[in-house]
């Protein structure tokens, strides 16, 4: 029997709560909205995000690359 390590990580990021939760079932992990907050060049939120170690990864990676794709 495998035993999985799951993990809770906080991210902020300027994706929205829609998009984020959307991601997260893509991911296969648990995506909980904590707050959001206006910067100088829009919303940032905050999000805790749990799972296996590898599908946290795997999140934290999309995100970055969705933010990249965006400027």
């Amino acid at each position: 029997m495998r035993k999985f390590v799951n993990v809770t990580e906080s991210i902020f990021t300027p994706l929205e709560p829609r998009r984020a939760g959307i991601l997260g079932e893509e991911c296969l992990v648990a995506v909980r909205f904590v707050e959001s907050r206006s910067e100088t060049a829009g919303w940032l939120y905050e999000y805790e995000v749990t799972g296996e170690v590898g599908k946290v990864e795997k999140f934290f990676a999309r995100i970055k690359d969705i933010e990249k794709k965006r400027g």
